[in-house]
């Protein structure tokens, strides 16, 4: 997943990095029940805290467009496939 990050902008790096994956989610290039980078993973390839990419990846959460369990990972919700058709 390409995600591009621009510290010039007034948008918090985490914020920027929820709405790419939103907008992914959101169009369809994300497929309902697909994984995502371990935020981990993603925050290292990025060169941001893990704590960015939790950020992001909590409010994808919180707007029910993404779900993680401990030991699996996280993926795209069954809930995203809702917001595609509204």
């Amino acid at each position: 997943m390409l995600i591009t990050l621009d510290a010039a902008l007034d948008k918090p790096l985490y914020a920027q990095i929820r709405d790419q994956i939103r907008e992914r989610i959101v169009t369809g290039a994300l497929k309902i029940g697909e994984r995502l980078e371990p935020s981990r993973e993603l925050a290292k390839r990025l060169g941001v805290h893990r704590t960015t990419v939790s950020n992001a990846y909590a409010e994808l959460e919180a707007d029910g467009l993404i779900e993680g369990t401990v030991g699996r990972g996280t993926f795209v919700s069954q809930l995203a496939a809702e917001l595609r058709q509204s």
